[in-house]
């Protein structure tokens, strides 16, 4: 297709800011449309405005960096704009599973009204959103406060998924009692978000420890200790665990969380090779046996997102569930 001038330069500007392009100018919104049909863009947002991005460039974008790009764009084209839930995550960079992305927006609006909505746009009510929004200097946009991200983010999603965002924030600074205070200016059901703050650890290492220790709460599993410092007897050499049970009848029992990036991603394996990585595994696997651990459970993400495989193996270990009744401690 022949080259469009003022499109390319669009698209540059755009990728330049991080964000998506679009343009209010008929002729120019039409040119980009052509160039989404031909496959050359990807038309990333179908709302007002209609939103592009060059279709090689957005495939490399990971799912929070996408929602980042159109949040931003929008956040142009609508500078009043408050925006919340997990884009508002997303800007303050709290530790979340990707899945949770759908392409979506989240915007906070003062009145229930009749507004045009449409499957890319979710807006929330919160009449006081305009005297709290805070700009978010990393990104720009206008968003609501850490904590009143965090109340809603516990409203929408499971506790398993919401978990990791309370582990983050908390570890970035944010304080159980600011979300405890955010929850008395909130007209909602706060009890999602009182059991998050029961269970939110701030030592936590990143998100997918947080999905897995979720998922063993949400499964009634015995809360294990988790970050525990372990030392191997024989060499010296110093681990710190993701997950440990100290059972009654005196088994230790660890658990491990394996992301496959561990796996795949250099920055993760020090630039050693698979075969290298594993042989790393076992040799701290055996470390962890001579410090007294009884036996070493390997999770990775699938068995955790899939529930059963985890509950399997952690069954098969021995860590008991508690009865229907109570409340994981």
């Amino acid at each position: 297709m022949k080259t469009h001038k003022t499109v390319t330069q669009l698209i540059h500007a755009a990728q330049s800011k991080q964000r998506c392009a679009y343009s209010t100018v008929p002729a120019e919104q039409l040119a980009l449309q052509r160039r989404a049909k031909a496959g050359e863009l990807t038309n990333t947002y179908k709302g007002s405005p209609s939103l592009y991005a060059d279709t090689t460039y957005w495939l490399s974008l990971t799912p929070p960096e996408r929602t980042m790009h159109i949040a931003k764009a929008l956040g142009d084209a609508h500078p009043h704009w408050i925006f919340g839930g997990l884009t508002a995550a997303t800007a303050y960079g709290f530790e979340h599973q990707w899945c949770l992305h759908q392409g979506s927006i989240s915007i906070m609006t003062t009145g229930h009204g009749t507004q045009q909505r449409h499957s890319q746009l979710k807006r929330v009510y919160m009449p006081n959103a305009p005297s709290l929004a805070v700009r978010e200097p990393t990104t720009g946009l206008l968003v609501t406060p850490p904590a009143s991200t965090l109340i809603e983010c516990a409203r929408t999603y499971d506790f398993r998924f919401a978990l990791p965002l309370f582990d983050s924030a908390l570890a970035k600074g944010v304080s159980a009692n600011d979300i405890t205070q955010a929850c008395s200016t909130m007209c909602v059901d706060y009890t999602p978000v009182f059991r998050l703050l029961r269970h939110a650890n701030p030592r936590s290492e990143n998100g997918g420890e947080s999905l897995a220790r979720g998922t063993m709460i949400e499964e009634r599993f015995v809360v294990p200790d988790i970050q525990v410092p372990v030392q191997d007897p024989k060499n010296g050499a110093e681990y710190r665990v993701d997950f440990v049970w100290r059972l009654r009848n005196g088994r230790i029992v660890v658990a491990e969380y394996d992301g496959s990036r561990k796996y795949v991603d250099p920055s993760m394996t020090d630039n050693r090779s698979i075969h290298e990585t594993v042989a790393k595994e076992r040799e701290r696997d055996s470390g962890l046996k001579r410090a007294g651990a009884s036996e070493i459970v390997h999770l990775t993400y699938a068995e955790v997102y899939e529930k059963t495989p985890l509950n399997m193996k952690l069954l098969r270990a021995g860590i008991p569930q508690l009865d229907g009744t109570a409340e994981n401690r």
